[in-house]
């Protein structure tokens, strides 16, 4: 594995504990958010929509990153 690959796995691995924890912390905290009930009102009323957002973009990024390693020619 060459240093690109290691990084592609620290940034999915990252992204992925930063979405697990605002997906777990807005499933834990139910809220209703004018009128929206369910796990968007609970990610809207905890304000943790952009966190699990950008937890969810790092993990993506660090996949494609370890895509284009684990491929290339």
């Amino acid at each position: 594995m060459n240093n690109k690959m290691i990084f592609g796995v620290m940034v999915t691995v990252i992204g992925l504990v930063f979405s697990a924890f605002s997906f777990i912390y807005a499933a834990l905290n139910p809220w209703n958010w004018n009128g929206i009930d369910g796990l968007l009102g609970s990610f809207l009323g905890t304000h943790t929509l952009l966190p699990f957002l950008i937890g969810m973009a790092a993990m993506i990024a660090g996949f494609v990153i370890c895509f284009k390693e684990a491929y290339r020619k």
